[in-house]
């Protein structure tokens, strides 16, 4: 299986990158500037909104792990998927993206998302979670021929957390850990990650993840 990382410089596709490294997987990096790996990896310097169908023809599943930079609006998440379903049309190849708990459901009921909540609507978050739900509603109605996987950190997605490598996976709703808590680290989120590479269990589905 040969896998590409696109955006291994940033701080989820770096600790994807040194997981996949760890498991010796056969991965290339698809990133900005080479100069920003900490690793030496076969390198593909692209912008993601350049990358071709010939780009992406050696491999086998590719991770986007794509984030704003400095210019980009929110919107990007969303032109992004389509650039992907573009290119991926009809390719038979698999990509899993990293998503948001933001437009996960709050329970079970499924009768409110995070978003809806006061603290997000409150603190400002809500229009750039509807953007990024629509990235993954983008993917969803329109993926053809390619599969797909959405994977959504807990709500406190923690970058300087530990790699416990146990965590719990489920569907479309948050998930908490014995202390009522969602939350996860960017390392575990890599494991669970790159376990589905190795294992698809989620094909085609937003799948939540947390401790």
């Amino acid at each position: 299986m040969k896998l590409a990382i696109i955006g291994a410089t940033g701080k989820s596709g770096n600790m994807i990158l040194n997981e996949a490294l760890a498991r010796h997987l056969d991965v290339t990096a698809i990133v900005r500037s080479p100069k920003k790996l900490s690793v030496n990896v076969p390198t593909l310097q692209r912008d993601a909104f350049n990358l071709t169908a010939e780009d992406l023809a050696p491999f086998d599943v590719i991770v986007s792990a794509f984030g704003n930079v400095a210019g980009e609006t929110r919107e990007a998440h969303v032109d992004i998927v389509k650039h992907y379903v573009d290119i991926l049309r009809n390719s038979g190849k698999r990509i899993l993206l990293v998503g948001a708990a933001s437009y996960l459901y709050t329970d079970d009921k499924r009768n409110k998302k995070f978003y809806d909540t006061l603290l997000m609507k409150t603190s400002g978050l809500r229009p750039g979670s509807l953007v990024l739900e629509r990235a993954y509603l983008t993917m969803k109605e329109n993926a053809d021929g390619f599969d797909w996987t959405f994977i959504a950190p807990a709500v406190n997605y923690e970058a300087n957390g530990p790699r416990t490598g146990h965590y719990q996976i489920g569907r479309d709703v948050i998930l908490k850990n014995a202390a009522g808590k969602s939350v996860i680290s960017y390392a575990d989120l890599a494991v669970a990650l790159l376990d589905e590479v190795e294992t698809p269990a989620h094909l085609n589905m937003l799948a939540a993840v947390a401790n």
